[in-house]
């Protein structure tokens, strides 16, 4: 059974030319007032089903319903029979859900029932790509924490998550270890039941939130209520809200001294902490700040006040630059901030850009099938308008290359000058490139590490997805292929110690928003988690 994640669809698109670089916060007032509703509104109705909505938590990149809650776009008032054909289709999906859990509880259980007779002080849960963990054993988001810590004397557990939407079964076949670097497919944790639970949840809140909209005064709160109603029956929330059922499982077996995760602003990571924090007060829960910043992203800049699981008690963050950007929202949550570090930041020892003669251009787009659809054609085109130079595509692990390849394939095949990366790691990609073409994908950090220039495509119409907005050197814009060629001239004329001077500031920037994962690092973690060298065994586990 292939479980298929939702796409994200296209958005409305706003400007037709390139866009001078937006403050950092340009869309707050609209994105404030917008997240001040959904605060209200889920302060009013704090059920699951509601919280598991994606749409409830502003992030990036925005969904089409946030957009047009944004545009504040009346809601047609859907008829009560209308919703029977959701209702049937969400009950049918909890049964659905449960017998392949049943499946999967199965094929892991001699593993599973291994795991719960050890002890973990920190579980974390992160998204994996594919059936089989990587062949060096470092995870995509956590590196070698799980093997750091372990040298510490302190057992982490890996539970992952399926972000690429493949089997089940063979997922988590592969994704199952009992011993040494432990890890288990987050699904082997829940109840075959927590489906039927869900779905029960899903019609309660449906109903209630019909009830409720006749007496809804506020027009923003009766519009949100209105999709909320509908959006609440979904496959996406049942699946989304299942994450309560992974964290409250999690801390019921093993009693970790801290729940770690991902922190993007994303819907489940509430709905974890929340089932933690169902079975513990006292599990810290930890949110990892892993990427980019962007305005949009609400939901960590202003961690809305729903409950004591609304934000992390601690969030690693990648460096001083964004820790300062979740500082203020943070504060009233009292949440406790760490300079972290990346585990993607190598030390690559590069003292100037790579000369502009080396016509190579690295093409890197979000996991967001659209966007790389995006990104792919416009490097498509400009290949066979710039035929001395080589154009590199390169995928997120979330999206098949043998679907990009689809997208291109005519290209591929006619222009010699266009291929796509076969390389394991990126930092080969960037050794062999002299310029990053890119949108909202945060790997031009890393890129601009290694000298290249980055070089951020405005597509027509689309919303300004630039993570470099506050950078304000060695970047440049194109919103045409015709802007592409014309900068990429410039480039070539521009005195070699301008262009230095440029990247050299830009690599500051860089320093101040993200850097190594350090000794200091790991340290700083278990002293904030409370381990201590006489302290290194966590709580006593019940089975």
């Amino acid at each position: 059974m292939k479980l298929l994640l939702p796409e994200v669809l296209t958005r409305e698109h706003r400007a037709a030319r390139v866009q001078p670089p937006r403050e950092e916060g340009a869309d707050t007032p609209d994105l404030k007032r917008l997240g001040a509703a959904l605060e209200r509104f889920t302060q009013r109705f704090p059920e699951l089903p509601v919280l598991a909505i994606p749409w409830m938590h502003l992030r990036h990149p925005l969904g089409p319903v946030q957009e047009r809650l944004l545009r504040q776009e009346p809601q047609a008032h859907a008829a009560f029979v209308s919703l029977v054909p959701r209702m049937l289709r969400c009950v049918l999906f909890g049964w659905y859900l449960s017998y392949w859990l049943l499946r999967v509880r199965w094929a892991v259980r001699r593993q599973l029932r291994d795991l719960k007779r050890q002890r973990f002080t920190v579980i974390a849960r992160t998204c994996c790509f594919g059936p089989q963990p990587p062949a060096d054993g470092n995870d995509f988001y956590f590196g070698d924490l799980q093997a750091r810590l372990a040298k510490r004397g302190v057992g982490m557990l890996l539970l992952c998550g399926d972000s690429s939407g493949g089997h089940w079964l063979p997922f988590a076949r592969g994704h199952i270890a009992g011993s040494g670097l432990c890890r288990l497919p987050e699904w082997g944790l829940v109840s075959p039941l927590a489906p039927i639970q869900m779905a029960v949840q899903q019609l309660r809140s449906c109903l209630r939130l019909r009830r409720r909209l006749r007496r809804m005064s506020e027009p923003d709160l009766r519009g949100i209520g209105e999709l909320a109603s509908r959006d609440c029956l979904s496959q996406t929330t049942a699946l989304t809200g299942l994450m309560f059922w992974v964290g409250r499982e999690a801390v019921r077996v093993w009693k970790p001294r801290a729940l770690l995760s991902l922190y993007e602003g994303a819907a489940w990571e509430p709905c974890l902490w929340r089932g933690a924090k169902d079975i513990d007060p006292s599990c810290l829960t930890v949110g990892y700040q892993h990427t980019a910043i962007f305005p949009e992203s609400r939901a960590m800049v202003a961690p809305p006040a729903r409950g004591s699981w609304s934000c992390p008690n601690l969030v690693l963050g990648l460096g001083p630059i964004p820790l300062e950007l979740l500082r203020a929202g943070h504060a009233r949550h009292r949440t406790r901030m760490i300079r972290f570090g990346s585990f993607r930041h190598r030390s690559v020892g590069v003292r100037r850009p790579p000369e502009p003669a080396r016509r190579s251009v690295l093409v890197v787009p979000e996991g967001i099938p659209s966007e790389t659809h995006t990104l792919f054609t416009f490097a498509a085109a400009c290949a066979s308008r710039l035929p001395s130079y080589t154009f590199i595509l390169r995928c997120h692990p979330q999206i098949p290359t043998a679907l990009a390849r689809t997208w291109v394939a005519e290209a591929l095949r006619t222009q010699p000058n266009l291929t796509i990366s076969e390389q394991g790691s990126i930092d080969e990609d960037f050794q062999r490139a002299s310029v990053l073409l890119y949108r909202g994908s945060s790997s031009v950090l890393y890129a601009i590490g290694h000298g290249l220039l980055p070089m951020y495509y405005q597509a027509q119409g689309s919303r300004d997805r630039d993570p470099l907005t506050a950078l304000d050197a060695w970047r440049r814009r194109c919103a045409s292929l015709e802007d592409l060629i014309d900068t990429l001239a410039d480039y070539e004329r521009t005195d070699s110690a301008l262009r230095e001077a440029e990247w050299e500031a830009a690599a500051r920037f860089v320093d101040r928003y993200t850097g190594p994962v350090t000794h200091r690092s790991i340290e700083a973690l278990l002293e904030a988690i409370g381990v201590t060298d006489s302290a290194l065994e966590p709580r006593a586990t019940s089975d």
